[in-house]
Formats: C-alpha cells, sequence, structure tokens
C-alpha cells in the first residue's frame, strides 16, 4: 500500500521558552487566528488518515532507544534511524511524539512493515510544539511494549523548528556541532518527564571527535570514511546529549572525579581552573548529599555562543565561548550550579515542571553553599547580601509555586524567584531546622528519591518528618506565598550600679503568623566583638535582652542576611542590583538608568556610585568615571571594601587618561588603606608597576 505522509503547515510560529529543571526551559507557542486555521487542517488531515481518530492523547512511557545518527558537518544535515521501545499506558490506535520541526520523518515501521500513514506536524498545533501522530493500525493493549522504527534527517543550522526563538538547542556544522535533549532532534515524549535507557551510535567524520555520557566505555569504530562512536545508557535517565568536533582534550583527575574537557584550540587556559573549580564543587556535594548518578567520569564541552550560556545534561556540561574568554570573571557560580543539576535534575528528577523550585532552587541554593564553605570575612558577607537582593528583586511577581505556570523562565522575573528565593528559602529552612537536621533532611530526601521523580509535596512531607512538626507553615508563607517582612526595633537601654550597659527592646514585624528564628545583634563602643542573639519569632514581636561594657550603639536585626526581608536600605540595594544585573549583561544604558533611580532614593550609598562609576568606566567616559567613584569614597563606605577598590578605579581611568601622576596617587591609597577584598593589594602594586591600558581590557566587572 503506499505511504501517506500529511505534513500539516502554516506560515506562523513563533515559540516564547519556556526552559525545563534541567535545560532551563519548555516550549511555548502564539496562539492566534492562523493557528486556530492550522488546528483546522491538521484535523481534517487526520481524520483522512485514520479511521478511528483518538479524542485526547494516549498516554505511554519510552523505555528503550536505540539510535544511529549520522553527521554531515559540511552540509550541516542529520540523517538518523531509531527503535522506540514504548509501553502504552491507555488502549490506544495512535500514538504522538515530539520532533524538532526542522527535522522530516522519511518513514517508520511496525513488526517490520512501514505504517501507511502518519502525520508530521512541524511547527506545533498546540504548546506542544512540532509532533509526529502515528496511526499504529491497530488499537493496542495497555502495558503492551512497542517498538517502531523511524527513519528521519534535515538541516540543524538555526533555532528554526526548536523550543526557543533566538537559541539553537541543536546544530551541526564544521566549526562545532551539538545535539541537546532539549532540542527534540529525536522522537520522545513527556519532556524532561520520561527518563529512558539508550544505546547511541553517532557517525561523524573521521578526525572529529564525539563528546557525550555513557554508562560503558565509549567506543569508536572505523567505517570509511567516517568513525562510529558507541554511548550506551543502561539506567533510565534524559538521553541523548552530544557535541562533536576537533577538539583539544585533556583529562583531569580531581578526587574522585575524572573531567573529560573538549574545548576549541585556544582556550585551554580555562581548563585548569575550570576542572579544579567543578573537580572541588562534585566532591562538595557527594560529601554534602551523596554520590550521583552519572558515575565518577563528567565531560565538560564548549560550544558557541549561538547557544544557551550553559546547559547541564547528565553527566555533561556545555559551556558557551564566553566561558572560555579570559575577559570574562564572575562565571564561577554558573558553573558550580551546572554542576549541581547532576544531583537535583538528573539524579533525583520532578513530577512535573511546577516543582522546579526542587531542582533549579536546590541547584543555586548547593552552589551558594558551596560557595559558603569556601568565603569568609567580608566576600562571605557579599555573597550573602548578593543572594539576599537577587531574590527580591521581583519577589511579588509570583510565588515559587506558580511561577513555572504563570512566568517565561527565560525572563529575570523567573530567574530572581525560582532560583535565587528558591535558595534563599532552603536557607531560612536551615536556619529553622537548624544545620543538623536540615543536613539529615537532604541527604535522607536525596537517598529517598534516588532515580525517582519528587514533588514540593513530597519534599512537605519528609522536613515534617524530619522537622517532628507540621512544617505547612513555612511552605504556606515561602514556598505558596509573596512578600516578605519588615523588621522594626524598639528599645531602651539602662546603665547598671554595676558600671554596665542593658539594651532591652523588642523586634517587630509586619506580617500575620510568622514563625522563624531571627538573629539580633548589638553593636557597642569598646567591645572586641558584637554580640549577636537568637529570637524565635511566633507572631509579630519578640523581646531581646543585651548587657554589654561599652555604650550601645546600634542594634541590627538579621546581621548576616539569612531572612528574606525588607528594610530601607535593602530597597534602595533592589533597585541598585536591578542595574548591575543588567550590566552583567551588556545592557549599559538600562543599567545606568537603573542605578541613577537607586541614588534617588540614597544619595549617600557608596555601593551604587561605584557600580556607576564602573559603567562610565566600560564607557570609557572617564571623568563622569572619576567623579562616580569619588562620590562613592565620600559616601556610606558600605561595604568596606569600597575604599580600596575605588581608589583602584580612579587610578584606572587617569592611566587610560595618560595621566600617570594622578594614577599612581591613586593606586598608593589603595596600598596604604591595607584593604585586601578581592586580592586588591597585590592588584594597586600590579597597577604601580605596569599602566592600566583600556584597550587590553575588554571588559570591567563589577564587585558585589
Amino acid at each position: 500500500m503506499e505511504q501517506r505522509c500529511i505534513i500539516a503547515k502554516t506560515f506562523f510560529w513563533q515559540p516564547v521558552a519556556k526552559k525545563n529543571f534541567m535545560a532551563h526551559f519548555l516550549s511555548r507557542f502564539h496562539r492566534a487566528v492562523a493557528l486556530a486555521l492550522l488546528l483546522l487542517a491538521a484535523a481534517g488531515a487526520l481524520q483522512a488518515a485514520t479511521a478511528a481518530p483518538q479524542q485526547g492523547r494516549a498516554r505511554f512511557d519510552i523505555t528503550n532507544y536505540r539510535i544511529e545518527a549520522e553527521l554531515q558537518p559540511a552540509e550541516h544535515i542529520l540523517r538518523a534511524t531509531g527503535d522506540v521501545t514504548f509501553t502504552p499506558l491507555d488502549a490506544t490506535r495512535s500514538i504522538v511524539f515530539e520532533l524538532n520541526g526542522a527535522l522530516k520523518v522519511e518513514g517508520i515501521e511496525y513488526k517490520g512493515k512501514p505504517l501507511t500513514s502518519f502525520i508530521q506536524d512541524p511547527v506545533g498545533v498546540d504548546t506542544l510544539g512540532p509532533v509526529v501522530r502515528v496511526d499504529l493500525g491497530e488499537v493496542v493493549q495497555p502495558n503492551t511494549p512497542i517498538t517502531l522504527r523511524f527513519r528521519w534527517g534535515g538541516a540543524l543550522v538555526t533555532p528554526e523548528g526548536g523550543p526557543l526563538a533566538t537559541k539553537r538547542l541543536a546544530y551541526v556544522g564544521e566549526e562545532g556541532s551539538y545535539l541537546m535533549y532539549a532540542a527534540r532532534w529525536f522522537p520522545f515524549h513527556d519532556y524532561a518527564a520520561d527518563r529512558a535507557t539508550a544505546e547511541f551510535t553517532i557517525l561523524v567524520p573521521t578526525g572529529v571527535q564525539v563528546a557525550g555520557a555513557s554508562d560503558e566505555v565509549v567506543t569508536a569504530t572505523p567505517r570509511g570514511k567516517l568513525t562510529a562512536y558507541r554511548f550506551v545508557n543502561r539506567q533510565p535517565t534524559l538521553v541523548g546529549n552530544f557535541a562533536a568536533g576537533r577538539y583539544v582534550t585533556r583529562n583531569l583527575k580531581i578526587g574522585g572525579y575524572e573531567l573529560q574537557f573538549f574545548v576549541q584550540p585556544g582556550s585551554e587556559s580555562k581548563i585548569e581552573p575550570y576542572g579544579e573549580l567543578v573537580g572541588r564543587a562534585l566532591e562538595f556535594y557527594t560529601k554534602r548529599y551523596g554520590a550521583p548518578a552519572f558515575g565518577t567520569r563528567f565531560a565538560i564541552v564548549q560550544i558557541d555562543d549561538e547557544s544557551l550560556e550553559a546547559y547541564a545534561a547528565p553527566g555533561m556540561q556545555f559551556l558557551s565561548a564566553r566561558f572560555f574568554d579570559p575577559a570574562r570573571t564572575n562565571l564561577e557560580e554558573r558553573v558550580t550550579r551546572e554542576a549541581a543539576y547532576q544531583w537535583w535534575g538528573f539524579t533525583v528528577f520532578l513530577k512535573s515542571f511546577d516543582d522546579a523550585w526542587l531542582s533549579q532552587g536546590l541547584a543555586e541554593w548547593s552552589a551558594f553553599a558551596f560557595r559558603e564553605s569556601r568565603l569568609t570575612g567580608a566576600q562571605l558577607e557579599a555573597a550573602e547580601r548578593d543572594m539576599q537582593e537577587r531574590a527580591l528583586m521581583f519577589e511579588q511577581s509570583a510565588s515559587i509555586l506558580r511561577a513555572p505556570a504563570t512566568l517565561d523562565d527565560t525572563s529575570p522575573q523567573y530567574q530572581s524567584i525560582v532560583f535565587y528565593k528558591g535558595a534563599m528559602v532552603f536557607k531560612m529552612l536551615r536556619e529553622t531546622l537548624g544545620k543538623q537536621k536540615f543536613e539529615g533532611l537532604m541527604r535522607t530526601f536525596f537517598e529517598q528519591y534516588r532515580g525517582k521523580s519528587a514533588s514540593i509535596d513530597d519534599f512537605e512531607r519528609l522536613t515534617t518528618q524530619v522537622a517532628g512538626e507540621p512544617m505547612r507553615y513555612f511552605f504556606a508563607r515561602w514556598v505558596e506565598g509573596t512578600g516578605v517582612p519588615e523588621f522594626t526595633t524598639d528599645y531602651q537601654i539602662i546603665r547598671t550600679r554595676g558600671g554596665k550597659f542593658r539594651t532591652r527592646g523588642t523586634v517587630k514585624q509586619n506580617f500575620e503568623g510568622l514563625r522563624m528564628p531571627v538573629e539580633v545583634m548589638l553593636r557597642s563602643e569598646g567591645d572586641t566583638s558584637n554580640q549577636t542573639t537568637t529570637i524565635l519569632i511566633q507572631d509579630k514581636s519578640e523581646d531581646f535582652d543585651f548587657e554589654s561594657s561599652g555604650a550601645p550603639l546600634e542594634v541590627i536585626v538579621d546581621p548576616n542576611q539569612k531572612i528574606l526581608r525588607l528594610s530601607e536600605d535593602l530597597r534602595v540595594s533592589v533597585v541598585a542590583r536591578r542595574g548591575i544585573e543588567l550590566y552583567r549583561e551588556g545592557q549599559l544604558a538600562e543599567a545606568q538608568r537603573q542605578l541613577e533611580e537607586a541614588l534617588k532614593l540614597d544619595k549617600s550609598n557608596s555601593w551604587v556610585y561605584y557600580n556607576l562609576g564602573l559603567i562610565y568606566l566600560e564607557q570609557r567616559n572617564y571623568d563622569p568615571a572619576i567623579d562616580s567613584f569619588r562620590a562613592a569614597l565620600d559616601g556610606n563606605l558600605k561595604p568596606s571594601w569600597i575604599e580600596v577598590w575605588a581608589h583602584i578605579k580612579i587610578g584606572n581611568a587617569y592611566d587610560a587618561k595618560g595621566d600617570r601622576a594622578r594614577a599612581t596617587n591613586e593606586y598608593n591609597k589603595a596600598v596604604e588603606s591595607g584593604i585586601n577584598y578581592d586580592n586588591a593589594q597585590q592588584i594597586a602594586k600590579g597597577f604601580l608597576a605596569t599602566p592600566y591600558d583600556p584597550k587590553a581590557t575588554t571588559a570591567q566587572t563589577s564587585s558585589n
């Protein structure tokens, strides 16, 4: 019988990204009149192609893939054949698979015979995106394993056909190829949730290497002018992530892990520092939670800047070229967060995208905990403040629970809520339970759900069990709700008969039913260290009582940024933080506008002036840069490291203007300050020896 392949087409498709919890996206598509017309056309085609069209989609579970894919880099072509084994969960005659719209299905076989009809919709008639609807020719019963053989291929050059409008997740080319699971480059189902075992054979021109994760030793077998690389996944996971190119490769052993680097020529200088960073992070997560599912071999692959900046896959990490640019800094946090997905996303899976906090929030928290273990003093304080401000940037936009359903997760709002507020909530949970119980909770959660899918409800039940009391109040406030408390203090100072000072007062806050431990610190004259006590807020207020030898100077609530809260100071900082994040993304004009708005709220804020100076310095607008850095020195000097770094940056501006005498004077002032935050002393001395050259500096970075 003649095979009929019906391909539904339209002139209109503009997807809006919705990342999954590992790859950071799930697909969305515009709906409009043209799309309604497409629905009618596709429905008519389906009725003609099948004798008994299904109402709704049948549920099924893919269990195994056996795929052979050839990459033809010179032509940007992918050609593939694969057996897809699945188990229907409902009696059905038709099955719907997802497949990248840039690829065309050339044939499907069932029981060794070509299927007479199938429909490929490369556009997507609903929010699922591009699909292939397969008529099996008979009704199959539930729990009956079925294998279909697909043949498909096409050009992978642009983002067209994929889930993101401006970022490609699959590409074939001579400068380097990559295939990400998220690109839907092979037929699959139930994105980010349906795990399977697999055997992939990737054929490439001889001399091209292929990187990927495998539970068995990767073999490379010559086939004429091609080389076939074989990868095996024995344990069910999210499969199909590969990169191919003429790489510089290097293996590093850090602790119990073997790190395999695949980088482009010229990027070798980043291998050692990234190897050390990732290796130590993997060791930290292993000690904290347990061994990950991927084993001990971990691949780190460089791809181009036309894809996502970073993408985590089971047993491997894709990093864009910008991560290997020696001029770019402040990328370590992202690298360690991506590594944490091996635990929260690829060893413990999610029941649905609504549970993304358990992956994205936990990965960000884990990366922060790693930094926390390595930092002290001002650098730790800066990291804590950084996370708190990022969490507050768009806190009112949605709750953690609702953000995946209501926000585009490529947006700053989503990132702020799920990643940074999400991490802060784990931090507050640690403070609420105590460190020992919290760490026990995380180890138990990891082991109990290893290789399984978990939900936020599952995590709440386990938290209640470990806490020994209902934790509904915590999850209702911080996971399901929006809004943060604001604390104030009222106190009196009494001189005792013994010549000491008694500071008695009350901490007040504006939320009904808030329950959590809150640190309160007293600063006083002459004391060698500040006094800190922890009170338990169970409603709107709680009392405190200090005794000190020196006269009290101030009472500070939450001095170590452990609580997601608001204050006058934080309101200014949050506006400024939006500017700093825009600056890091290269949006200098909008960053400048945000920082100027922050100055309207507080004209003495040294931190805002300092970051505004960085923008002017980046723009080579040296006189306003000098004015901003001097305003930072004349401001409140919070944080204290601004003193040394403002002098260094003023020196940079004078060097750029050719005024070496004034530049040297500023560098000497930096050295005289004695402050060594972020290696400032060595850097200042370096500029005393060698003038700052703006032409040799392609990127300036802001300190937190």
